[in-house]
């Protein structure tokens, strides 16, 4: 394939904001003044780390390129000979459930539950979108072989049970065929015949045939049921569910083996060739006489999602992620599955090169203090990270992480409860419950108190009679927040732990407010939220001038902007909402997050959020994934 200078040029993942110009030296008091990195133009998305659950992969005719559809919304772009990144599409709207590149290699295309688009390949050009091809979510899509028509397979309503297909001219945009079948599901799946000449649909019970463009003269094959389909080199033969028959008379050549459906299938491109996948098992056949040529279990995983050849007939490529069409209405279905593409050699199945998507992204997300390094919980261990590049760094070997604060050198580390020699991941403190910013005091709640001390000699400063959880600092130390539960609802404490100015109670109702804080760093608002999301955010104001503050929908972060002009929050959906604080009105919506894999009850929520002093805004969502976002 020659070398296009778009795919050339995303090799490198898009770099960072960064502040424009160096901070002035130290000078003799008082220290510059160093104005907040601004807000106020429109977030983009400019990084992710992860990219969650694999729903289905294609190989570019060439062979060169491997696409692979996220349900965490992204779809990437592989290089196939040593699986780095191409491409992200970033502007894609969420949860993705299909791809495939057209045999001739020109066309690439894509859907997510609400919108199909189509590209040139491989020079990326969008050619057409296709806007709610149906009106309430699509499950399955395909492109005919000469990239003239894409079919795609959804609902109409929520609460249909109307499997719908459509079949679209990429060339004008227009409707020219549809069917349509009651009490059926899902449309499982969709591939046009090798000849582009008719249009294959799985449901959940059968297969059916239609001709193409008009999705005419429809034929049902009951033998064959809801699985990935696939059509023999010259069209004689259809495979579904681990059963395959003849098109020309629907009799059954290859029979089920034992009594549970298959879910993916894939026959060569030379014709030699079929394999067929239940569980994580693959089995592969001579189809000139269905004897079995290999078996093999994939490991470390429990299930085979889709197969394919590569277009030599050389290679097997496995797509171990998860069966999109289940996970697509609400994720409860979605099966604990993994998020690799695995190649083998057809001669030598043993052998395998793995893509992987990366790793699983959990927990929280924080920056260090000048917005050089973002900490996340990955793959079940503290992980560390170059904004700049998104390059790992060597981190200490700590397990299950839930919060991270860097000391101001970038040398220690505050994981969970623990003091960390960041370098060496000595464990140098243990018992510490909050550190101001700039790590030189520190809070403990104990025995219906809360004790403030000198952090590196433990010398008490300050006893505060107060029975209450603390939850952190604000910005210039000053202030300490802390959080109780009484009969229902929740006081929120601001203690001023280097002055004597009285300590402040905010009262909170049921279902309002949390313990989990930020202060915006001009001193004027306090964020609270809870870390399960169940209560509304309530922002305080701090100084007389700010008011009253805002009640807020329901979410499970909420932070500040470096420039205090933006409150990010991120709730049980999939968008990232941007609030003024000059009025706590909405300024933006950010769409890019998808859904989890996982038995969630909110498999689409925003369940964290940071800032950068430089600007930039790092958001985790039940995908399992990080998302970073720039201005401008």
């Amino acid at each position: 394939m020659k070398s296009h200078p778009r795919i050339a040029a995303v090799v490198t993942l898009v770099g960072l904001v960064a502040c424009s110009g160096e901070t002035p030296p130290p000078a003799t008091p008082p220290p510059p003044i160093v104005l907040p990195v601004s807000s106020a133009a429109p977030f983009r998305a400019c990084g992710a780390i992860g990219a969650g659950a694999l729903a289905a992969s294609s190989l570019s005719p060439d062979g060169t390129v491997l696409a692979a559809a996220t349900l965490s919304g992204q779809l990437v772009l592989f290089r196939r000979a040593d699986g780095s990144r191409l491409h992200t599409f970033w502007e894609l709207p969420g949860q993705q459930v299909g791809v495939a590149f057209s045999p001739d290699g020109h066309r690439l295309v894509a859907s997510s539950r609400t919108e199909t688009r189509v590209w040139s390949f491989p020079d990326l050009t969008p050619v057409r979108t296709f806007a709610r091809p149906h009106s309430d979510r699509t499950t399955a899509v395909a492109i005919s072989p000469d990239g003239a028509f894409v079919a795609t397979g959804g609902f109409d309503a929520a609460t249909e049970d109307t499997a719908l297909v459509r079949i679209w001219s990429v060339a004008d945009g227009n409707l020219r065929g549809s069917w349509q079948r009651g009490f059926e599901q899902v449309v499982r799946s969709l591939a046009f015949s090798p000849d582009g000449t008719s249009l294959a649909i799985a449901v959940n019970h059968s297969a059916v045939t239609v001709q193409v463009p008009d999705a005419s003269g429809s034929r049902s094959f009951p033998s064959l049921s809801g699985g990935q389909l696939a059509w023999s080199k010259e069209g004689g033969l259809l495979a579904s569910g681990g059963v395959v028959v003849r098109l020309d008379t629907g009799a059954v050549v290859k029979e089920l083996e034992g009594s549970t459906i298959h879910d993916a299938s894939a026959f060569s491109p030379d014709g030699m060739l079929y394999a067929e996948g239940l569980g994580p098992d693959v089995t592969v056949y001579r189809v000139a006489d269905w004897t079995k040529v290999h078996s093999f279990s994939e490991t470390k995983t429990s299930y085979v999602s889709g197969l394919a050849f590569s277009r030599d007939s050389a290679e097997l490529i496995v797509d171990l992620g998860v069966n999109a069409f289940w996970c697509n209405g609400s994720g409860q279905l979605c099966g604990p599955w993994g998020n690799e593409i695995r190649i083998h050699p057809v001669e030598n199945p043993d052998t395998v090169r793995t893509v992987s998507l990366g790793p699983e992204m959990q927990g929280f997300v924080t920056f260090s203090p000048e917005g050089s390094l973002l900490a996340t919980h990955a793959d079940g261990a503290l992980a560390l990270w170059r904004t700049s590049d998104l390059g790992a760094v060597a981190a200490p070997a700590i397990p299950q992480p839930w919060r991270v604060q860097f000391s101001p050198d970038l040398g220690r580390l505050l994981v969970n409860g623990g003091l960390y020699d960041r370098a060496s991941g000595q464990l140098l403190q243990d018992s510490v419950q909050a550190v101001s910013p700039d790590f030189k005091t520190a809070a403990r709640h104990e025995a219906d108190q809360i004790i403030v001390s000198d952090f590196a000699s433990g010398e008490r400063r300050k006893t505060f009679a107060v029975s209450a959880g603390v939850s952190g600092f604000s910005p210039d130390g000053r202030f300490l927040a802390a959080f109780s539960y009484l009969s229902g609802r929740g006081d929120l404490r601001l203690l001023d732990v280097t002055g004597d100015s009285p300590d402040r109670t905010f009262a909170m109702a049921f279902s309002r407010g949390g313990p989990r804080v930020d202060f915006s760093r001009d001193g004027r608002w306090l964020a609270s939220a809870a870390y399960d999301g169940s209560s509304t955010v309530e922002v305080l104001g701090l100084q007389a001038a700010a008011g009253e503050g805002a009640s807020l929908e329901s979410s499970f972060a909420a932070v500040f902007s470096p420039d205090s002009t933006v409150l990010a929050t991120g709730g049980m959906g999939p968008e990232v909402r941007l609030w003024r604080t000059s009025d706590f009105t909405l300024r933006e919506r950010l769409l890019g997050h998808g859904t989890s894999i996982a038995q969630e009850q909110w498999p689409e929520s925003i369940i964290g959020a940071a800032f950068s002093s430089t600007g930039q805004l790092a958001t985790l969502g039940a995908d399992r994934t990080v998302r970073l976002w720039c201005s401008p």
